[in-house]
């Protein structure tokens, strides 16, 4: 198979892989690196915020803590790992830890959340119950990302 040819040879020099303001991307030092992986975690888009990309960061806040929280308004629930019932060779039920993990990855909005007792009580009743967990696990997950996004800018992998 050929892999390269006189056409894309000719194209190759107009295209570079510099940032677009013509200057090497820059690495932040190790402890920028980690504060703005922990503040990520901490606050959505506060990583951002820290390595100077305030527009991004702020709509990555405004965009992952309204979702958790109109996932709590539309009436999820929030989760917590819970014993196996009947009792197996995991000593906590499997759904119930990756939920959790899911709904953790958004940081200080799951624990204010905990601490004011907002979606303790699960109300499957409600039409918008599977609609709230979702938009709160899809928060959590993208946090996730928004965070190794944040570490990949800190590291001068990405712009």
């Amino acid at each position: 198979m050929q892999t390269r040819d006189d056409v894309s040879d000719s194209l190759a020099p107009r295209y570079n892989l510099k940032s677009s303001s013509g200057g090497e991307l820059k690495a932040f030092p190790t402890s920028t690196r980690i504060a703005a992986v922990v503040l990520a975690w901490l606050i959505p888009g506060a990583g951002h915020l820290l390595l100077g990309r305030i527009g991004r960061g702020f709509l990555l806040m405004a965009l992952l803590a309204g979702s958790f929280f109109f996932g709590l308004a539309l009436h999820g629930k929030l989760y917590v790992p819970v014993a196996a019932d009947p009792p197996s060779m995991f000593h906590f039920d499997l759904i119930s830890i990756l939920w959790s993990f899911a709904q953790i990855g958004a940081g200080l909005c799951y624990m204010v959340a905990r601490v004011i007792g907002l979606g303790i009580v699960a109300r499957p009743e409600s039409p918008t119950f599977e609609y709230g967990n979702t938009f709160m696990f899809l928060a959590g997950l993208l946090n996730y990302l928004v965070m190794m996004d944040a570490l990949d800018i800190a590291a001068g992998r990405r712009r």
